[in-house]
């Protein structure tokens, strides 16, 4: 994918100018694709392993070097991930405005502190209550995962390959806010986030109420607690700063500007792909080959 998103490219620069706008949709559909691939790569290896690198450390009360280092690039790149699907996002529709570089490092910024403090929770959490931590990802994911059918997403062909979508889209959900749904998503990120602020500090009371006291000294535990909150009122403060300032429809709270690029779009070619017409686009390979 990555070579035949080079080649699109390269295309879009070496052809006749009629041409140009056809292969450069292809290229968009292709990173676009390619962005989804690795969000989703990236939730199902990275966010299981930086919960079970915090999670040694938390239990061995040390933290080597190697394993700061390895957490930290998870934690990184789930955040990283997130913003960068959804400029890619953006940028491969022509109905929606561009993100700018100042709003994708704010959602950078945003989703780092509201996983890290996830994160942290839910080490705290699986260091003493191994068991029941299982259980308590296994339900949140399943609560999760009816929420997003109930939302009737439209991203893959069929029903069944919908379903096996929305359950892989559960396990991000388990972890941060990802919208999958076309339209307004304040009052549904709001109902997210509230569950969340829940849950964290749920399990962060849990475990101060039960850690061990002879391995752990009360300062840390407090210093812990602190961390997670913290971290998460970050996440927030960053999360209100993007869509109060950076958000490309323009202020949460002002007049939202134009969804689209152009006031007036041009007449594309007759044989241009035109940008997909849905928020998380399924890339049919008549829009991929570029049918009229």
């Amino acid at each position: 994918r990555y070579l035949r998103t080079l080649y699109l490219g390269l295309q879009s620069r070496w052809q006749s100018e009629r041409r140009r706008r056809h292969f450069y949709w292809r290229m968009m559909f292709e990173s676009a694709d390619i962005s989804m691939l690795r969000l989703l790569e990236t939730f199902l290896k990275s966010a299981p392993q930086l919960v079970l690198q915090l999670s040694i450390m938390v239990q061995q009360h040390s933290v080597e070097p190697l394993q700061g280092l390895s957490a930290s690039a998870s934690l990184l790149s789930l955040a990283w991930m997130i913003a960068s699907y959804q400029k890619v996002l953006r940028d491969s529709r022509e109905d929606k405005m561009p993100m700018s570089y100042k709003g994708a490092v704010v959602q950078i910024l945003w989703h780092l502190f509201t996983i890290a403090a996830r994160a942290i929770a839910f080490a705290l959490f699986a260091s003493v209550f191994q068991l029941y931590f299982g259980i308590f990802i296994v339900t949140h994911w399943c609560i999760m995962t009816f929420w997003i059918i109930q939302g009737e997403t439209d991203f893959c062909m069929s029903k069944w390959e919908e379903i096996i979508y929305n359950m892989v889209v559960g396990i991000i959900y388990i972890f941060c806010w990802f919208n999958v749904k076309e339209g307004r998503s304040r009052y549904r990120m709001g109902i997210y986030y509230v569950i969340t602020l829940s849950e964290n500090a749920a399990l962060t009371a849990l475990w101060f109420l039960y850690y061990d006291r002879e391995a752990v000294s009360d300062f840390d535990a407090l210093i812990l607690v602190c961390v997670v909150s913290s971290s998460f009122a970050l996440g927030i403060f960053f999360m209100f700063i993007y869509y109060c300032l950076l958000h490309p429809n323009g202020p949460m709270f002002g007049p939202p500007s134009g969804g689209c690029i152009f006031q007036e779009a041009p007449a594309p070619p007759a044989d241009a792909v035109t940008s997909p017409p849905r928020s998380l686009p399924r890339t049919t390979c008549a829009e991929r080959e570029a049918a009229p």
